[in-house]
Formats: structure tokens, sequence, C-alpha cells
């Protein structure tokens, strides 16, 4: 299993996530954990967690896509510019085929998406400057 952080930035029609759609974030983040890294989405655990960021879109009523992003193995904060430079990125378009997710590799995005991302704190951050959500 995969210990080291990295970010996943994942493309995806929102009516493609099932459930509520208030919830999309975190399903689509299980969903991704569960088929593509073969574990559970870790909240808050010691030894390292993964953040679950809210981006706009993710709850629209219409059948639009959006982007969604997530930090896995966060133990500390780090800066924007050392996120940009040291922490790996992976970007999918993900698609639903039955009940079934497809998620594929998009690296020809990376560098879109890494800048766009570079807002979001990494690992979420609370206003005590600690890590989390």
């Amino acid at each position: 299993m995969d210990t080291q952080p990295f970010r996943v930035i994942i493309r995806v029609g929102v009516a493609d996530i099932p459930g509520n759609r208030l919830a999309r974030s975190h399903r689509l983040g299980r969903d991704f954990c569960s088929e593509v890294l073969g574990r559970e989405l870790k909240e808050q655990q010691a030894g390292g967690f993964d953040h679950v960021h809210i981006l706009p879109n993710f709850d629209s009523i219409n059948p639009v896509k959006a982007w969604f992003l997530f930090d896995f193995n966060a133990t500390e904060q780090i800066d924007r510019p050392q996120l940009s430079a040291t922490i790996p990125h992976r970007v999918y378009h993900a698609t639903r085929l039955n009940d079934s997710w497809i998620f594929t590799p998009r690296d020809h995005w990376i560098d879109t998406a890494r800048k766009y991302c570079l807002t979001y704190n990494w690992g979420g951050k609370k206003p005590s400057g600690t890590v989390g959500s």
C-alpha cells in the first residue's frame, strides 16, 4: 500500500455519483480508494490521513462535470510552493458503466490541474494552523 503523500484530482459528471448530492465528494473518495487504491478512505487517523476537499459544483442539481480533489496520506502542513514541487499529482477522468467506476488516468491534464488545485491547502487547514478538516 502506498504510504507516501499524493494528491488526486478527478473530473466526473456529478450525476454519475450515486447517493445524496451533498455527500458526492466523500462517496467518490471512498469509491476511488476502494477501486483504485485497494483500501478505505482514512479520515483523521494517526500516521497519516486522507483529506476530501469540497470544490465548486460538487452538489449541482444540473448534470455538469466537476473537479474533485483528494489529498492522501497527509501528515503535516506543506506550503504551496513545496506542494507543487514535491507532492505527486494524479489526474483521472471518471465515468460509470452500469454500477462500476472507470477511473482513466489523464496525465496530460496534470499541469493544468496542479495549477488550479494550488489554491487548496494540502490536507485542509484548521484555523489554528494544524492540518485537518
